[in-house]
């Protein structure tokens, strides 16, 4: 009990030098383009439904991926494992989920950004399903939206999010965006999206698009945009594969193999195995 306070202490210094060191990094190293369009929201504010509306407007209803990330990636994971030479080798318009607060974020004036908000309540219900979902364990709901309201938690201060990019709303380069407005009327809120952005849809594509931003649609495909299974690039197999023996069909380097054989057998003489006992 008399450990946890520092604990807790050495840990907030730890993940906060971090943050500091990958937010340094991506300064230095994100290059910006004049068409890259920003989805800025607090997490579970109807992020994934804008992304898989602006990636199936920009296409006409024709986007087909293994996972939404691969046509939208996540900035901030991109930047904490270091992944610039990736985004710098997706195509134009660059289409960007972030959850930074303004002020970390900076946008370039000529960026676009689609601030999507979300009523309060019904985000923080939808943090505490996402929270279970990443931890894997069942977790008091009171308690978790407790620390919700009160500002604190597994995730960032709404109210601080807010204070940051609210103020923003009306920039002549961020198009406010309600997930209530999203919910009552898809096909308005595409409209305006598109005009916004300069994004041409054909009449007759319109359908198309709606049907797979739908509700039924995205959960049918439900493995496309958990993030529990993301992957940024293409899909290099299954999880569970052909069950085969007799080595990776993936050849391995001859140095690679020599290095392995040395290794194996003085793990035998270690072990004392026997020429019969073959692991």
């Amino acid at each position: 009990m008399l450990l946890s306070v520092p604990v807790k202490m050495a840990g907030v210094v730890y993940n906060q030098g971090n943050r500091m060191r990958e937010m340094l990094r991506f300064r230095l190293e994100f290059r910006p383009r004049p068409d890259d369009i920003y989805i800025a929201t607090y997490p579970k504010s109807g992020t994934t439904w804008t992304q898989m509306l602006l990636v199936q407007l920009l296409s006409k209803g024709d986007a087909e991926f293994d996972h939404i990330l691969q046509k939208s990636p996540y900035l901030e994971e991109c930047i904490k494992n270091q992944r610039f030479a990736y985004l710098e080798r997706l195509p134009s318009p660059r289409i960007l989920k972030t959850h930074l607060p303004y002020g970390a974020l900076r946008p370039a004036k000529d960026s676009r950004i689609l601030f999507i908000t979300r009523d309060a309540k019904d985000t923080f219900v939808s943090c505490y399903h996402h929270f279970e979902l990443a931890r894997r364990w069942r977790s008091p709901f009171d308690r978790f939206i407790s620390e919700m309201v009160r500002g604190r938690g597994f995730f960032m201060s709404w109210y601080q999010y807010m204070r940051e990019w609210m103020p923003h709303r009306s920039d002549s380069n961020v198009l406010w965006v309600r997930y209530e407005d999203m919910r009552k009327d898809l096909e308005g809120q595409a409209r305006r999206i598109a005009a916004f952005l300069g994004i041409p849809v054909p009449e007759e594509r319109m359908a198309a698009i709606l049907e797979k931003c739908s509700f039924e649609y995205m959960r049918q495909h439900d493995h496309k945009f958990d993030f529990r299974t993301a992957i940024y690039e293409e899909s290099p197999g299954t999880f569970i594969r052909q069950g085969g023996k007799g080595g990776p069909k993936q050849p391995l380097r001859a140095e690679d193999v020599a290095e392995l054989e040395k290794n194996l057998a003085k793990l035998r003489g270690e072990l004392h195995l026997k020429e019969t006992e073959v692991y």
